[in-house]
């Protein structure tokens, strides 16, 4: 009890709308993909183009805004590197003519080069993001909050994985139908009786 008062003592108000923030952004932009994942077992492929996209804006954009003036002293010729990286896969699909992350066809070099880009870019493209558009977050100065930062964004991720892996509980094949998604094999059908009316 103590421990969290003297925690709660410590927080500014700046500090406390930073780590607010960053905690739902970063949340955010990982649950659709653990969720999707959890459904259909694969990364969607615009799901991979949204990576290459984001990635390749914000290297494009560090190279004319000077550091100083707008991006956080991170941006360096490492960041860019892997910033790159989603290019080098984008490349990479387009010789060998493949479209998605994990097929049968697709070697296992080629499985473990792509998953590797994507676990190096991933959580990086989300930390420069965050900075950009939440820069209080460098006001995050206590341990506990920046680990919590992360430990929500994993926390959301395994949930959303779980109940996109458990979706017959939380959803019916009318619920994918409706909002223009494929609808899984194992979906939950509803009653007739239950459907809604067809407009």
């Amino acid at each position: 009890m103590s421990d969290q008062a003297s925690v709660a003592t410590h927080v500014t108000p700046q500090e406390a709308r930073a780590f607010v923030l960053s905690s739902i952004a970063i949340s955010a932009g990982i649950f659709g993909i653990a969720f999707w994942y959890g459904v259909f077992g694969t990364v969607f492929f615009e799901h991979l183009l949204y990576v290459w996209v984001a990635a390749t804006v914000a290297l494009v954009a560090s190279l004319f805004v000077p550091p100083v003036d707008a991006l956080p002293s991170f941006m360096s010729w490492r960041g860019r590197f892997v910033l790159a990286l989603p290019s080098v896969w984008l490349l990479m699909v387009a010789i060998e003519g493949e479209a998605s992350l994990i097929q049968a066809q697709v070697d296992w070099a080629e499985w473990i080069l792509t998953v590797a880009i994507l676990a190096m870019t991933l959580p990086y493209l989300v930390y420069v993001l965050v900075m950009v558009a939440v820069p209080d977050i460098e006001s995050l100065t206590q341990p506990k909050l920046r680990v919590a930062v992360w430990a929500i964004a994993i926390a959301i991720a395994l949930a959303g994985y779980a109940i996109g892996a458990n979706h017959p509980r939380f959803l019916s094949c009318y619920d994918f139908k409706v909002s223009g998604s494929n609808v899984p094999d194992n979906c939950r059908h509803l009653p007739s009786a239950e459907m809604p009316p067809e407009a």
